[in-house]
């Protein structure tokens, strides 16, 4: 049994929450989302467990965290009239801190609501009060007297200044259970949350640093394929649109299979994974096209090029163009798990795998890349991705490992006149055409010799 942490990925992360009855430090530099954290975490349970909450704040009165968290969507005025949170707020001055009545009245609070979960934010400003010998009284009192003998979970905030990495007075990082460092970092000219796993009783992790992301419903984690490969293809056959590569793929591409088309600027990707996704929402079936590289505009232009009335399938069939310059890989990773959800597509293609690799280091790349893939896979919808590697110049695409399918095509000089070529190298879990054909554009058709 475990008591979440209010953060999805991240109670699959610890195998279920917290232990119960455990204390949580939550340290981090200024607006690294400690408070979004330790407010997500009673919310969530209350809201979703049915486990009673208190707030306790020394810095923020209740209208303002009321105010502040409603962006969240946390509606703690509903919570609060099912006697299911308190908010408790105790503004704190060097001159009237006493540790006793501070335990009392947080006390008070928990039985008043008879909590199972209390955030505390933040503790730095009660024990900057205190000189060191009585902070760590207070801690320990507040840990050992009151919390764990009544078995409450705890999420406590402590302030961590820029360039610090001791945690107050040092004391605190013994006493508690778990040890979750929230920081900031500027990378590729954007600004990336990262948690730290400093320390974790009993739950064991597969690494120490994390991505996060804030968004409008709290926080969420980035968790690159962390806990193994999931998700499979069907037999059933998803049609490209295109007979005659249908006829090369025994049928077409495998329900939930990953596809990449690879291959120079002006082989024909976009034209092929353009067809695949008009296709689907021709038979009404929900598509989302990303395109790094080309506007949803010119797009619609492509469609009507291959003679088809965007207008009559926009309804089904969703086009948007972001910049990848504007996303963290953690953004980008769950922008696309909205979209896929939000939609409910079936078919997705992902457009322009260049503009990524350009975004990212290779690591970076590769991991988010793989992480698509995997999160594609374990919802069960076919995918296209598109790269600019050139197979016939031996150029490997780093995912092509992680692709049920992969589809080449390059150009050939032949009697002075540059062809296309195209050739399926792998279909995982079904016989396909192995032969090197031709690929041609004419009159808006795709054809294949």
């Amino acid at each position: 049994m475990s008591v979440s942490t209010g953060v999805d990925e991240l109670d699959e992360l610890l195998g279920g929450g917290f232990i119960p009855g455990s204390t949580t430090l939550i340290a981090g530099n200024p607006g690294s989302g400690k408070t979004t954290f330790a407010t997500q975490f009673i919310y969530r349970n209350a809201l979703v467990h049915g486990n009673p909450g208190v707030y306790v704040s020394f810095t923020e009165d209740k209208v303002s965290f009321y105010r502040h968290m409603g962006i969240f969507g946390f509606d703690f005025k509903a919570l609060e009239k099912k006697r299911l949170f308190k908010y408790l707020f105790i503004p704190i001055s060097a001159r009237s801190v006493s540790a006793n009545v501070l335990i009392d009245s947080i006390l008070g609070s928990v039985r008043e609501v008879k909590a199972r979960c209390i955030a505390i934010d933040s503790i730095t400003s009660v024990l900057q009060s205190l000189d060191a010998v009585g902070a760590r009284a207070f801690f320990n009192s507040l840990i050992n007297v009151v919390l764990k003998p009544l078995g409450i979970t705890a999420v406590i905030v402590a302030d961590l200044p820029m360039g610090v990495e001791t945690v107050g007075y040092g004391f605190e990082e013994f006493l508690v259970d778990n040890i979750f460092i929230l920081r900031l970092e500027e990378k590729g000219g954007l600004t990336r949350r990262i948690i730290e796993f400093r320390k974790i009783r009993e739950k064991p992790i597969p690494r120490v640093c994390y991505e996060f992301i804030i968004g409008r419903n709290g926080i969420r984690l980035y968790l690159p394929y962390a806990l193994g490969l999931k998700g499979s293809y069907s037999f059933e056959r998803v049609s490209t649109g295109i007979p005659d590569l249908d006829k090369m793929l025994n049928g077409g591409f495998l329900k939930g299979s990953i596809v990449l088309l690879t291959g120079p600027t002006g082989t024909g990707k976009t034209m092929i994974a353009m067809m695949f996704a008009l296709t689907g929402a021709i038979k009404g079936e929900k598509v989302t096209y990303i395109s790094f590289e080309e506007s949803a505009e010119q797009l619609a232009n492509l469609i009507k090029s291959l003679g088809y009335d965007y207008e009559a399938v926009k309804d089904k069939l969703l086009i948007i163009s972001p910049s990848p310059r504007l996303f963290t890989p953690g953004a980008l990773y769950h922008y696309v798990e909205d979209l896929i959800v939000s939609t409910g597509a079936s078919r997705i293609v992902i457009d322009g795998m260049a503009a990524l690799s350009r975004q990212y280091s290779e690591e970076e790349y590769l991991e988010l890349t793989r992480s698509l893939a995997h999160l594609i896979k374990t919802r069960g919808v076919t995918a296209v991705f598109t790269s600019l590697a050139d197979f016939s110049l031996g150029e490997v695409v780093g995912i092509s490992t992680a692709a049920d399918v992969v589809i080449a095509l390059w150009f050939n000089m032949e009697d002075s006149v540059i062809k296309r070529k195209i050739s399926v190298i792998k279909a995982r879990g079904s016989s396909h055409d192995r032969r090197v054909r031709e690929l041609v554009f004419e009159k808006g058709r795709i054809l294949i010799r």
